[in-house]
Order: structure tokens, then sequence, then C-alpha cells
């Protein structure tokens, strides 16, 4: 992909934030993996088109390894859409059970009970102007997976999916291409939800100050609860550790660089100059020797 392409790629939010490349490598990338130049800019794009802002979680893009990335919405977004929709005219959502003798039930809401075995969930979304609600069931066994949130709340889990399905059928000017991770296969149990901090240093600059700072001696990653020398050091220089800016990050980074070498420095320049000191005192002992044979 060329870099115009990558600088283009750009999109003020209402906020004011500008979302480009720079600030979705560095803060809005979540997962192992290191997201491509164009899956970077497939985010922004859809960002963009559906007016979304990953500051404060209405997006994210997930990425594990070298698979495929995937863009996933919060868990909001579809339900405030659909009531901001001026032909939105309410919704109703549950679950589906089967009983021991067979029977199918369709409760409302995500009680389920004893006896009964979950088997789906449903949605109903009313639109003005449509005869009949926009209807969505889906089956359990095809969105359950094995993460703790499906296993302890499953009636709420394929309830939701049951809900965005449906409002992305009702709304599709507002919700096409969009995706809640319960939809998704081999996604996290849960993502973050705290707004993203442009102004505090990114997850690589974190983790450049803690690898220098180990092999600086000033941390110790069999006890990293344990950040007493490195806050030291970074008070010292009067910065804090906690609340550290972008930039400060990267003055934090070159000041541990610089601390390294010296540390490693000195501990070479003392041998030699023994060393030099040992060779000067010995000569000056030979030719005071030789002085006193004159």
């Amino acid at each position: 992909m060329t870099s115009t392409a990558l600088m283009n790629a750009s999109y003020t939010l209402d906020s004011g934030q500008k979302l480009n490349y720079e600030t979705v490598k560095n803060y809005l990338v979540s997962g192992d993996g290191d997201a491509t130049d164009q899956e970077i800019l497939l985010f922004i794009e859809l960002c963009k088109a559906q007016r979304l802002n990953p500051f404060i979680r209405e997006a994210y893009l997930i990425k594990f390894g070298k698979k495929q990335a995937n863009i996933v919405v919060g868990k909001d977004v579809f339900v405030k859409r659909a009531h901001k929709n001026p032909r939105y005219e309410g919704m109703r959502s549950g679950i589906v059970t089967i009983t021991k003798d067979g029977d199918v039930n369709e409760r409302e809401g995500t009680l389920k009970l004893p006896g009964e075995t979950l088997i789906g969930g449903w949605c109903e979304v009313y639109v003005r102007d449509h005869k009949f609600p926009i209807r969505s069931t889906v089956s359990l066994e095809e969105y359950s997976k094995e993460q703790a949130t499906w296993r302890t709340m499953p009636c709420v889990m394929i309830r939701k999916c049951a809900l965005v399905t449906a409002l992305r059928e009702a709304f599709p000017e507002d919700l096409a291409g969009l995706y809640d991770v319960s939809e998704m296969d081999r996604m996290p149990d849960k993502l973050p939800e705290k707004e993203v901090d442009t102004k505090g240093i990114t997850p690589q600059q974190r983790g450049m100050i803690m690898g220098i700072a180990e092999d600086a001696g000033l941390y110790d990653t069999s006890n990293v609860k344990d950040v007493t020398k490195l806050t030291e050091f970074c008070d010292s220089n009067g910065y804090d550790l906690v609340n550290l800016t972008y930039d400060e990050g990267n003055e934090v980074i070159k000041l541990l660089s610089d601390y390294n070498k010296r540390k490693k420095g000195v501990v070479i320049d003392v041998d030699a100059t023994e060393v030099n000191d040992a060779e000067e005192q010995k000569e000056e002992a030979e030719q005071i020797s030789m002085d006193e044979v004159k």
C-alpha cells in the first residue's frame, strides 16, 4: 500500500479528535497481532463511513497473530443508533428453550426455567410503515463459544446475538457492515471499555521502557508489580511513571537508554583506568630503581 494512501486516510471526529494511521497503530489495535496497513486503512474508512468514534470504544480493530483482523463495534452502538432513527418504534427480545417433553417456548427476557434447555434467542423490531415487525431467531449452537461469558451467561449472550441481527436488518442504512463481538468467532471474552487516552504512552512505548529498565537493572519481569527502582529513576528525572504522556514516554526511553549505556560503560572505563594506573605505577617504580642503581 502506498504511503500516500495511508497519509490521506484521516477522519476528524465530531469531538475534534483526528483518527489517522498513527493513532490507530499506536493506540487502537487490540490483541497481540500487528495490524497490516490495509487493515488499518479499512478500519479508518469504516469509522468514517459509519461515523464511529473508536476513542470512546464504539469500534475495535482486533488482531491476533497473523490471522485476519476483525472489526467489531461496541455493545451499545446498535441500540443507540436504533433509538436515534425516527422510524424506530420499539423492540421485543428473549430466548428460545425446549422442555423435557419437547415443547419449544419463546420467552421475553433471559429467564430460563428449571428443566428447560436453552436452544436460541429471538428479537422483533418494530419499524414505522412496516406491516410486520423485523424478526430474527438465532440458534445457540451457531454462536456459543467456550469463553467464560458464554458459559456463565448463555441466555444473555444469545439474546444479544438475536437483537443485533434484527436491528441490522431493520436499519441497514445505519448498521450495515457492523458486527458485535458476540457474533464473531475467536474473539476476546471481554473488550476494553475505558476511553482511549492518546496523550498517554502507547503499549509499544511501555514495552520499550520496561525492556530497557530490565536490562539496566531497574525492573525485574519475575516480579512485575515491583516498579520501585524504575519509579525512583523517573522521579529523579522529573517524570511521573504512572502518568507519562506520549512525549514524556519518548524522553524516558532516551534517559533509560543513556543510563544503561553509561552504566555498562562505567564498568569498562573503571577497569581500563585501573589497568592503566597499575602499569604507570609499575613503570615509575622501575624508573626509580634504575636511577638508584646509577
